[in-house]
């Protein structure tokens, strides 16, 4: 049996995942997973906890909660493997968004849902793990205590996401209708930041953007899925870009983006790439995995750095 280190972030969804997490502890004990408990103190607890991880003979981390914990994990194991190969990480979903899950072999189409921690516990138990790609950002310093560079497992964007992220972080609620109300609050004063693009293969892309998304994963927000044919193995960003969008367009855009049948919306282009710099006259807010790792960014590389992550699926 893989010694394994099993890190609970007891403010996931508001306090319901430490209100679960007996329910789940003996799950686990039942089928027989022998594991050393770590409660998260504060942000970025989980970093520290991840980055000494292997180093004390750990061979997989456990996480329960949502995104967040798994991306301070992911930012712990990347640090300590070098950008190499991790050691497994296996996700129990109690969090808000629960977004990379729902990207993991097999994928999910959109409108379906990885959200029940129960289903986890056989998936831990069979022990079948894969290699997944990571996305790498580089650039401006980040926001105070967040580590640099920074590695997600889902995305990134700037614009309308980015301050939906920041608005959901104040409603107590969870799920969907956390982001919808996350929506409603950002469109009272939303302007639309101008970007400017630089791919790979040289191609320059400069506007006004509603929203602009590089991503490994598919899902975002719970139930939006930006990027629906995003494959965390194929070793590429897929990059979601939607030109400016006044509140009516917006509104009308969002079922689409819940079912996603944006793709030939006339207002969104889609990229596929290994590297893209985002720049910006103005600072920008930065989404990554739903952590705000930069607050005032102009200048951003990005890239996917393929088959890094060893995950449970």
């Amino acid at each position: 049996m893989s010694k394994t280190l099993l890190v609970l972030n007891p403010m996931a969804a508001h306090g319901a995942a430490l209100k679960m997490f007996p329910h789940v502890e003996a799950a686990l004990h039942t089928a027989g997973v022998e594991f050393d408990l770590i409660h998260t103190r504060e942000s970025l607890h989980a970093v520290q906890i991840a980055w000494e991880a292997p180093g004390q003979g750990y061979e997989r981390i456990l996480t329960v909660g949502g995104d967040g914990i798994v991306h301070e994990v992911l930012n712990g194991l990347m640090r300590a493997s070098n950008e190499g190969e991790t050691i497994t990480l296996g996700i129990i979903p109690l969090g808000t968004g629960n977004d990379f899950i729902k990207s993991l072999p097999p994928a999910l189409t959109p409108g379906k849902t990885r959200d029940d921690w129960r289903d986890a516990i056989p998936r831990i138990i069979a022990g079948k793990t894969m290699l997944v790609d990571v996305g790498k950002i580089t650039g401006d310093l980040p926001a105070p205590g967040h580590p640099h560079p920074q590695y997600f497992t889902n995305g990134m964007d700037v614009g309308f996401g980015a301050r939906v992220a920041k608005a959901v972080r104040n409603i107590s609620i969870t799920g969907t209708a956390a982001y919808l109300l996350a929506i409603m609050q950002v469109l009272v004063n939303y302007n639309l930041p101008h970007v400017k693009l630089t791919f790979d293969n040289g191609e320059v892309v400069e506007l006004n953007t509603t929203m602009m998304a590089v991503t490994n994963g598919r899902c975002f927000g719970s139930s939006f899925w930006l990027t629906p044919m995003a494959d965390v193995t194929d070793g590429t960003l897929d990059v979601l870009i939607a030109k400016g969008l006044g509140r009516a367009g917006i509104l009308q855009i969002i079922p689409l983006l819940m079912k996603g049948t944006h793709l030939n919306h006339p207002a969104v282009a889609f990229r596929k790439t290994r590297r893209v710099r985002v720049e910006t006259t103005a600072p920008m807010i930065v989404e990554a995995d739903g952590e705000l790792p930069f607050l005032e960014a102009r200048r951003l590389d990005v890239e996917i750095l393929p088959q890094r992550l060893r995950v449970i699926v």
